[in-house]
């Protein structure tokens, strides 16, 4: 993920370096000059982010696998917009700088401007580009506000595919003529193209189209703690890897929710998925859901498996409704145990009453020999803290986490005070925005 960002970022600097050794010997490099490289160089760079930001939007398969599973790319998506946002700003912020600049530095006379056929609509640009701005900025603030309620924030998300149709404007009417002539007008050219072909299949609502499967809801089953288990068939058609998670869209959700998959494929269409309420739509889902009821899933999603064929023992650790991808791997392991690596389970919960799952879990695990299990319940022993979870294994153990960030973030901090690789810690990231 890191490589993919900061690649962006060297590569649109690159570009615009070309570009500098392409103008003229007798270019006169005073400060309003530079003003105006920084300009183009700021507008460049997040016009690069931008386009990122629409490619991974549209999920496109192809880079699963690379950057690790869809909630890495979405991950990456949230981080290329902050980085497409503040370099916006500054590039606005650099075009502000004229009116104090002038008043300390004399300006010399503007050359002759070439005509170019784009330059009826630079107005037009120069105020859509400042709104783009405000518009940016308002959308990263209710992004990172968590607080902002998830249904609104996924409808004025959904206008991002056309505010880039509007920065591509911006863009192209603005950049000197002559660089398309050279590689920053190729490179502004690809990432206006793949960009906007991006916007256009999102504004149709194509995103996924390819990956989704209708069906009938099969069963709802209430559990403890708040939660749902829901039995789609979606025919033979349908397939998954344990570990994977699908989109649902069901009218008592309103918009698509991600979800993970808690059965194994056994290759009969049937899928299930353990939903616990956290808010918006999930709330009512037991009473909204009914058996019959026709169901839409896009997916399947994510590269969340363990290393079956590790010869080092490993730690799983499920806290919450993280544990789902743990049952469909013990599900999958059923029919062949003896292919289970060495595992030591760590089911976490705050008491018996909210481990709703640790029967199952006991079940699936009695099978399997190579898998112990250890349940957690902090309200009597306290929380599993890093210390603890680590405490008699090998330098090099693996961790598979699935559970809430803080604790995420608790374990990888135990791990660097241990001196351990957090190349070794394995988890998804639950969140989308």
């Amino acid at each position: 993920m890191k490589k993919l960002m900061w690649g962006t970022g060297v590569v649109s600097l690159l570009i615009w370096g070309i570009s500098l050794l392409l103008l003229p010997e007798n270019t006169n490099m005073d400060i309003w000059f530079w003003r105006k490289q920084l300009i183009y160089v700021t507008g460049v760079a997040s016009f690069a982010y931008m386009s990122l930001i629409m490619l991974l939007a549209i999920r496109p398969k192809w880079l699963e696998n690379p950057l690790n599973g869809l909630d890495k790319m979405y991950r990456l998506h949230k981080w290329a917009g902050i980085w497409a946002i503040s370099l916006g700003v500054v590039h606005y912020l650099i075009k502000l700088s004229k009116d104090i600049l002038i008043l300390y530095v004399e300006r010399g006379a503007k050359g002759p401007r070439e005509d170019w056929f784009l330059d009826i609509f630079r107005g037009a640009a120069k105020d859509l580009g400042e709104w783009a701005v405000y518009f940016s900025i308002a959308m990263l603030v209710i992004t990172l506000w968590k607080k902002f309620p998830y249904d609104k924030w996924r409808i004025i998300h959904k206008s991002l595919s056309a505010f880039f149709l509007v920065i591509v404007f911006h863009g192209v009417v603005l950049s000197p003529s002559e660089w398309w002539l050279q590689p920053i007008g190729m490179f502004m050219a690809v990432c206006s193209l793949l960009g906007s072909y991006c916007a256009v299949i999102a504004i149709f609502g194509r995103i996924g189209a390819q990956r989704r499967f209708s069906g009938k809801v099969e069963s709802v089953e209430q559990l403890a703690n708040g939660i749902v288990e829901i039995t789609c068939n979606l025919g033979k058609n349908w397939h998954h890897t344990q570990g994977q998670f699908a989109f649902i869209k069901h009218t008592a959700l309103g918009e698509q929710h991600p979800f993970t998959i808690s059965s194994a494929d056994k290759h009969d269409g049937r899928v299930r998925f353990a939903i616990k309420s956290l808010g918006d739509d999930t709330t009512l889902l037991y009473h909204s859901v009914k058996v019959g009821d026709k169901v839409e899933v896009e997916g399947p999603y994510g590269c969340f498996s363990y290393n079956e064929n590790s010869q080092t023992e490993q730690l799983w650790v499920a806290a919450g409704i993280g544990v789902t991808p743990f049952i469909a791997w013990l599900e999958g392991l059923q029919e062949q145990p003896e292919k289970a690596p060495k595992v030591t389970l760590h089911y976490c919960a705050n008491n018996e009453q909210e481990g709703v799952y640790a029967k199952r879990l006991q079940a699936l695990t009695e099978t399997i020999d190579n898998i112990t299990l250890v349940i957690h319940y902090s309200e009597q022993e306290g929380y599993l803290t890093a210390d603890k979870l680590l405490q008699g294994t090998a330098q090099n153990t693996p961790i598979w986490f699935c559970g809430p960030s803080g604790f995420a973030k608790a374990i990888k901090t135990g791990m660097q005070k241990a001196g351990r690789d957090l190349a070794l810690f394995h988890n998804e990231y639950f969140e989308i925005r």
